[in-house]
């Protein structure tokens, strides 16, 4: 829920994404931007996203390909290019935000928390944004740090862990059972190759540094992670 600033505010930047022009996000529409009001009064942006043909990723048989593992993370590190040039974050990524147009082309899908920044418009104030299981530590972390896009890459690798091995690394059979949220925060995950010992250590290398519980043992930028992703699609 939203007061009028805040409804304004994500008026705007959702006009960014209306006119967006790229095969890794959709649009906004067909119907317009709304405001509707709650039993209780309060007002709540009603926005859609163009419908894109395909599977959600969720959906995908997995383990994939290495290289398919390898296009889904060029197609989402360049819808997150987008997103963060207009200066936001994602915050969900995660196989069911994820549409497979085909094994080489893929989409990222639900801007809501990404225009939402602050979690004003759908959360409880204070609360922390995002799906439990693909949260940064950086995100779980108590008082919470300013995000930028290291979060996004973090939650990109448990993605493409769990695609190439069918695996989520903080949730398995050698994880320790309880909170996820404390699973990643502490237990250093395994290398990708336990599970599926067919990944080019690489591919291994890229997604163990997308995990890395300091955001300064991550990729500092998209540009360098894609660097990374083009050498292996040349291999």
């Amino acid at each position: 829920m939203a007061d009028a600033p805040t409804l304004r505010r994500v008026k705007r930047e959702l006009e960014v994404m209306r006119i967006c022009d790229s095969a890794y996000l959709p649009k906004l529409g067909p119907l317009p931007l709304r405001e509707l009001r709650t039993h209780d009064g309060e007002k709540i942006l009603y926005f859609l996203e163009e419908y894109i043909d395909g599977v959600p990723l969720n959906s995908v048989y997995k383990p994939m390909p290495y290289k398919e593992v390898v296009h889904l993370a060029m197609c989402v590190s360049e819808a997150l290019g987008i997103v963060a040039k207009n200066g936001y974050l994602h915050r969900d990524v995660k196989p069911m935000n994820i549409i497979q147009k085909s094994p080489l082309e893929y989409a990222l899908i639900d801007a809501g928390l990404a225009l939402d920044r602050d979690g004003e418009a759908i959360t409880v104030a204070g609360s922390v944004v995002g799906t439990r299981a693909y949260l940064s530590p950086d995100q779980l972390q108590f008082p919470p740090k300013q995000l930028d896009v290291r979060a996004d890459l973090f939650a990109l690798g448990v993605t493409m862990y769990e695609c190439a091995t069918g695996e989520h690394p903080f949730l398995n059979d050698e994880t320790p059972h309880g909170d996820v949220a404390h699973t990643i925060l502490h237990f250093e995950c395994l290398s990708p190759q336990h599970f599926n010992a067919d990944i080019p250590d690489d591919l291994a290398r890229v997604i163990l540094t997308l995990l890395q519980k300091r955001r300064e043992d991550r990729y500092a930028s998209l540009d360098e992670l894609r660097r990374d992703l083009t050498r292996l699609l040349a291999h």
